[in-house]
Parts: structure tokens; C-alpha cells; sequence
């Protein structure tokens, strides 16, 4: 979807974000879409005075999608984390472009399905205790749903899709790594063996069941 607005002959309608920009804050209508060129944007929630980033986008990828809502308000603050071009979009006008180009939105509706499958993801990882187990868990379902190798995870997005802060991923993937489990790169991971960390994750999972089971008796 990156190459929509050429096609489209929009150019018109790219706007740049320099690092820490805001493109709109939690509680604002919600009447734009933004589709991100270059950079990535991170969404942020606050809650008891604690601010959480909830989601990390890049090339290619749609935000501020509660804008296909009538009346929607924004549930969490858009930042460039980078130097952002993203095409901007009022919602009419994407409503009118998915009625001319069905392949538009489909291909909206399947980054939303993929958002669906990352909240649950991250329920899924506020019911492990156990670092460890969040990001190995993390790590199995990027390697379930990617395309290619190495995997594309930055340290923050590892925190955000696990809830844990940048020290403890940073850990357990240290870890992980000398105990030859992956290979870290420049904001990429390498997993030769996604058979052996799954058996990693599936031991430790057991390990927590049995100490949780000890400690209710």
C-alpha cells in the first residue's frame, strides 16, 4: 500500500513528521488515516500517570484507522519515533478510494486483522509471569507469521508486544543469544532452530505450571 498515493497521483498529500512529532493526540476526533511512507510511528497510552507505547508502524502500514469509525475519537497519541512521510487521508475521501480500488481495502482490512491477532498476543503475554516466556512466545508467533528471514524486531518492539521494559528484553535476548538459541543483528533476529526454541518455550511454560500448581496447594 506504500505506492498507493503515486498511483494515485497525490503527491500532494504527503506530509512529513520530524522525530517526536505528534500526528494527533489520545481523545482527538478521529477524521484522518495516515499511511506511512518512511519512519516509524509509535502509539502511546497513558494510564495512572504511566506512559506504555502499545504499538509500533512502519513502511507501508495504516494509523489511525478509527477514523473509518463515524464520530470515533483517538484511543491512543501518534509519535514519529523518525523522520515520518506519510500520505493523510480524510476518511471520506479513503471510503470513496476503497469503493474505486476494492484491493485498498482489503488490504486495510488485512492490517487489522494482523492488529486483532497482536492485542491478543499481548493478553496473551500479561498472563506469563515469566519474561522469558513473553518473549519466546513473541518470538514463536513472529516466526509463525513471517515471510522471510532474518526476522525485522527492534528491542522497543519486543517491549511493546511483550509489556516488559527495553532492560529486561534486552536480557532475555542476551541471553538467548549465548546460549545459541538466535543471532542478533542490526534490529533484526536470526532463528535457525524455531523447533528447539519452541521446545525452550513449551519447558519453561511447563516449569511455571508446576510451580504455580506447588504454590496454590
Amino acid at each position: 500500500m506504500a505506492e498507493l498515493g503515486d498511483e494515485l497521483g497525490i503527491e500532494s498529500y504527503y506530509r512529513s513528521f520530524p522525530p517526536g512529532t505528534t500526528l494527533y493526540y489520545a481523545g482527538a476526533p478521529a477524521d484522518e488515516l495516515f499511511l506511512i511512507r518512511s519512519g516509524r510511528v509509535r502509539l502511546v497510552k497513558r494510564a495512572r500517570g504511566v506512559e506504555r507505547t502499545t504499538g509500533l508502524f512502519g513502511a507501508g502500514e495504516l494509523v489511525g484507522e478509527e477514523a473509518l469509525l463515524p464520530g470515533a475519537h483517538r484511543s491512543a497519541t501518534a509519535e514519529a519515533i523518525e523522520p515520518v512521510t506519510a500520505l493523510v487521508i480524510e476518511s471520506d475521501t479513503f471510503r470513496a478510494l476503497t469503493r474505486k480500488r476494492p484491493d485498498v481495502g482489503e488490504g486495510a482490512m488485512q492490517q487489522l486483522v494482523r492488529r486483532l491477532r497482536r492485542a491478543e498476543e499481548q493478553i496473551e503475554n500479561a498472563l506469563l509471569p515469566d519474561p522469558t516466556i513473553r518473549v519466546l512466545n513473541t518470538l514463536l508467533h513472529e516466526v509463525d507469521d513471517a515471510e522471510r528471514a532474518p526476522l525485522r524486531l527492534s528491542p522497543l518492539e519486543l517491549s511493546t508486544r511483550t509489556g516488559l521494559d527495553l532492560d529486561q528484553v534486552k536480557a532475555v535476548i542476551g541471553q538467548l543469544r549465548e546460549r545459541g538459541y538466535l543471532e542478533v543483528g542490526d534490529q533484526t533476529i536470526t532463528i535457525d532452530d524455531p523447533a528447539a526454541l519452541r521446545q525452550l518455550h513449551d519447558l519453561l511454560a511447563l516449569k511455571e505450571e508446576v510451580r504455580h500448581g506447588l504454590s496454590c496447594r
